[in-house]
C-alpha cells in the first residue's frame, strides 16, 4: 500500500530543492536536508569517484554538501530541467537535464538520475546520482 500524502511531501520537498538552487539558495537546499546526510556515498569504486571529479566527490554532512554547491554554483546553467519524477513511500527518483558552463571553458551536457532517500521524519537523507560517466570526466578535464 502507498502512502499518497508521504509520495506528495518527498515530491514538493524535491521540487522546492531545486527551486532554490536556481535561485542560489544553498541554505534552503540544506534546509531540507538531515544533519547527517550523505552525498554520492556508495561503497562501489565509481569511475567519477575514482577519477577525483570535484563535484563527484562523496560527501557527508551540510558542510560537505555546501561544499558541492560552492562548486556547481559557479557553473553557468544554459539548461537545468527536471524531466520527471518516481516516488516511492522511502524515495524519489528524478530524470534531469543539464547543459552548463564551467569556469574553466569546459562544459557538461547530460541527463542524470538524481536519487533522494528520505528519513522517517521527511528530510532527505542521502542522494545518490546516476549520470553520464564520459560527460562528467570530460568536464572536468581529467
Amino acid at each position: 500500500m502507498t502512502n499518497t500524502t508521504t509520495h506528495t511531501n518527498h515530491e514538493a520537498t524535491v521540487s522546492a530543492m531545486y527551486e532554490a538552487f536556481g535561485r542560489g539558495d544553498v541554505a534552503g537546499i540544506l534546509a531540507q536536508l538531515s544533519k547527517n546526510t550523505t552525498w554520492d556515498v556508495t561503497e562501489e569504486p565509481w569511475t567519477p569517484h575514482a577519477a577525483g571529479i570535484p563535484w563527484l566527490q562523496p560527501r557527508r554532512g551540510h558542510t560537505q554538501v555546501a561544499e558541492f554547491f560552492a562548486i556547481v554554483g559557479a557553473w553557468t546553467y544554459e539548461r537545468f530541467d527536471v524531466l520527471d519524477m518516481l516516488v516511492s513511500d522511502t524515495q524519489l527518483a528524478a530524470e534531469v537535464r543539464l547543459i552548463a558552463d564551467l569556469p574553466d571553458d569546459n562544459r557538461i551536457d547530460e541527463v542524470a538520475i538524481h536519487l533522494w532517500t528520505f528519513g522517517a521524519d521527511g528530510s532527505v537523507i542521502a542522494l545518490r546520482r546516476m549520470l553520464d560517466t564520459a560527460a562528467n570526466i570530460a568536464a572536468a578535464g581529467v
